[in-house]
């Protein structure tokens, strides 16, 4: 079942990353690391389906120049390394990365077409680079994209934080008279914008492929669903980082046990109140199968005697 993960996060150098590494493990691809004289190399890594960079209408001339006749790789390690050369910082944040979970019940082509338009109207659209690729991971296809912090200008990038403008295109000014700030990446009140974009131009796109499905990306709070939300753990997250300290490690480890923590709390809750799965399935399709079932109670349950419990309950309720 399409599952509706949606996840930002930052690439910064305080936590050791870098936007050359993280492309370069993106794309499966070797990549000069210039700010640190290096290269890369993740060509070994397999699961890559697609991959594409996307730039705006109204880009630069020297991005243009920049990606032209040049692979999708080489035009990634070109634009990376000159936002790792451009901020200076230690502590530097360096790009956002966008995590999203495909459906499964789409093809790959409908999953490219998809995220495409979603690119095209939410990232593109609003002056941003769009880095992004399809993974094909068994059972879990999704999509890496990464975009900068700083609008494209004519000699490179801009500041992270812009003007706010009011109706009349001028600045906007607080009671102090000063100047209202934004940061041009965006709010949280913009992330749940994009998010919301997303989760409605997928669901456009499984109607568009004949499918009685639909996402809702609300928390389950707000769905009214009594299941506690789990924790996303990037599978490759430990791959891409550079120093492994005992802190991170540490750190690592607790959310693995939360995590774990988790899925035992929905699982008692699952035990009370089996229907609860019904309350999950009802707002996704109108019309079920016991394999769909199956499937649902498998995301909180792992124990096979549990499991096996819960079905002949949900199967019997009327």
């Amino acid at each position: 079942m399409a599952v509706p993960h949606f996840s930002v996060s930052l690439i910064t150098r305080g936590s050791g990353r870098s936007a050359v590494l993280s492309a370069a493990y993106r794309h499966c691809a070797k990549m000069a690391y210039q700010r640190e004289a290096r290269t890369i190399d993740y060509t070994r890594k397999t699961g890559l389906l697609h991959e594409e960079f996307v730039i705006p209408d109204n880009a630069p001339e020297w991005l243009q120049s920049m990606i032209t006749d040049r692979s999708v790789p080489d035009a990634a390690e070109a634009f990376w390394n000159k936002v790792e050369d451009f901020e200076k910082r230690s502590d530097a944040q360096l790009a956002k990365e966008v995590t999203i979970a495909l459906p499964i019940e789409l093809t790959s082509a409908q999953n490219i077409a998809l995220v495409r338009d979603f690119v095209e109207q939410h990232i593109s659209a609003k002056g941003m680079v769009a880095d992004w690729v399809y993974h094909d991971a068994p059972g879990n296809p999704h999509v890496h994209l990464m975009t900068t912090l700083r609008p494209l200008t004519q000699q490179g990038f801009g500041a992270k934080k812009v003007a706010v403008l009011g109706p009349d295109g001028y600045p906007i000014r607080n009671d102090a008279g000063k100047i209202v700030y934004e940061l041009w990446a965006g709010s949280l009140d913009d992330f749940n914008a994009l998010r919301d974009g997303w989760f409605a131009c997928q669901n456009r796109h499984l109607t568009l492929a004949g499918l009685d499905l639909r996402i809702d990306g609300r928390s389950f709070e707000k769905q009214g669903i009594e299941l506690a939300p789990t924790l996303h753990l990037g599978a490759g997250t430990k791959a891409i980082e550079r120093k492994a300290t005992a802190e991170a490690k540490t750190l690592s480890l607790e959310r693995l046990q939360l995590q774990e923590d988790l899925r035992s709390e929905n699982a008692r809750r699952l035990q009370r109140r089996p229907e609860i799965v019904l309350d999950l399935i009802t707002r996704e399709r109108s019309v079920f199968d016991e394999r769909d079932v199956a499937k649902i109670l498998h995301r909180y349950v792992d124990d096979p005697a549990v499991f096996r419990s819960l079905m002949a309950r949900i199967l019997q309720s009327p």
